[in-house]
């Protein structure tokens, strides 16, 4: 499966919140510029591509800590908690709070591109695990991890048309695990701090 790669940029800290959250902006760049939906762009393989729609799921989020020991953001089986639904036409999307960590300091981040096995195949779900989200199949078990849409004047298909969904219940599964680390610096989770990371998306590494 070709994933979207994620790159941690920086880590910057500021804020309140005694539910120790990790912040996480999120930006997506196509061939080395900022991603600007329906605008086409020359791809390095010499074709181009006009990225109509970008959502994909990000879960499992993990932090490594300078002691070794990792710190597993806060989940339950009753509901979506810990499972985000990134949606590159809506800005909110991209600019989330990640709760549950211990308080620390962490070099390195580990998160699921995807919904983990468990919850692909517990049937309907609530909250940003809602089919109405538009990232269940209709045809397939489970869900679509990944979707990119858009056009290319060098695709073969009607009208031009590039789709990306990747996802189902497969085995091995589609849903990839990242491991980044955070930057020079660890990154501190306090009570008097809202520590923030960034991370970029090169969609370029589809292709």
């Amino acid at each position: 499966m070709g994933a979207l790669s994620l790159t941690a940029l920086s880590a910057c800290g500021g804020g309140a919140d005694e539910g120790l959250p990790l912040r996480l902006e999120i930006s997506h760049a196509l061939a080395g510029q900022p991603l600007k939906l329906g605008q086409e762009t020359a791809l390095p393989t010499s074709e181009h591509l006009s990225v109509d729609h970008l959502r994909y799921y990000l879960s499992n989020f993990r932090l490594h800590g300078i002691d070794g020991r990792w710190s597993a953001a806060a989940h339950s089986d009753a509901d979506a908690r810990g499972y985000f639904l990134v949606d590159e036409s809506q800005p909110t999307s991209k600019l989330f709070d990640i709760a549950g960590f211990g308080k620390g300091e962490y070099d390195g981040i580990e998160f699921v591109i995807g919904v983990d096995a468990a919850r692909n195949s517990a049937g309907v779900q609530g909250g940003a695990l809602d089919p109405a989200q538009g990232m269940f199949w209709t045809w397939n078990t489970g869900y679509i991890f990944f979707k990119l849409e858009g056009h290319s004047p060098e695709s073969s298909a009607r009208n031009q048309i590039v789709e990306y969904h990747i996802g189902g219940s497969r085995e091995p599964t589609p849903a990839r695990t990242v491991v980044l680390p955070l930057g020079v610096k660890p990154v501190k989770l306090d009570p008097k701090l809202v520590a923030t990371v960034h991370l970029q998306g090169e969609l370029a590494t589809l292709f």
